[in-house]
């Protein structure tokens, strides 16, 4: 499809843009740590049912997961995903809508949290998307899946979901996307073959040593420069 096709596609299917800012900030404000993104997941299947457009939702899968089926005729399965979680980080930004919320960690350790790593946007856009796709159903055929899932930045939420049987609740896609928002130009999307973004681990270390005077630093123990 040429892209004045695609442009035209999207203005005469257009979203409420006042409505998703107020929503992109309700979930910047309102961040939730990985596997307890509760309230985020209750409010993006309740939009999705509130569309009234077909989307078979199910929740609770893998933790909070949760997708949206909507059937459009014959055609590929594709899958658009999006993140929920937020981080122990503590917002200074100063926004209107910055996060004082704070949670206890799966160590039971009180922590800030914020939407440091653009998950809220991600979850507002898919539901746009959601939406604005559905208005365009005479403009397409197959099957759209959008799927919510939890705990990204623990790398665990992709493999609970699939252990919870996520494949035999939703038809299996043909193509799967998993946007991330990026500073760029507005207007553009970025896409390459083969792997783009990052890619991270995690590992927990404890260090044991013995503190002391900095006059007498032949009495401690410097588990670090040793």
């Amino acid at each position: 499809m040429a892209s004045e096709d695609v442009t035209s596609l999207l203005r005469s299917s257009a979203v409420d843009f006042d409505f998703y800012e107020a929503l992109y900030r309700h979930f910047h404000a309102q961040p939730e740590l990985s596997l307890q993104e509760s309230q985020t997941a209750a409010k993006a299947a309740s939009l999705l049912r509130s569309l009234n457009a077909g989307y078979e939702v199910q929740t609770s899968i893998g933790g909070h997961g949760l997708v949206g089926v909507l059937k459009n005729g014959a055609g590929k399965t594709v899958l658009l995903r999006a993140d929920m979680d937020a981080l122990p980080v503590k917002e200074d930004t100063g926004l209107e809508y910055a996060s004082k919320v704070t949670m206890r960690d799966n160590n039971d350790t009180v922590k800030p949290v914020m939407h440091a790593c653009g998950h809220d946007f991600h979850v507002t856009a898919l539901l746009a998307a959601a939406e604005c796709l559905a208005k365009m159903k005479d403009s397409w055929s197959g099957t759209l899946i959008v799927l919510f899932q939890p705990n990204e930045e623990r790398a665990g939420g992709a493999q609970a979901m699939v252990d919870d049987g996520l494949y035999s609740k939703i038809p299996v896609p043909d193509i799967v996307l998993g946007q991330h928002v990026m500073p760029q130009r507005a207007g553009y999307v970025g896409c390459r073959v083969g792997n783009i973004m990052s890619e991270a681990d995690s590992f927990k270390i404890t260090l044991y040593g013995r503190g002391g005077h900095g006059s007498m630093p032949h009495r401690t123990v410097d588990p670090v420069g040793k």
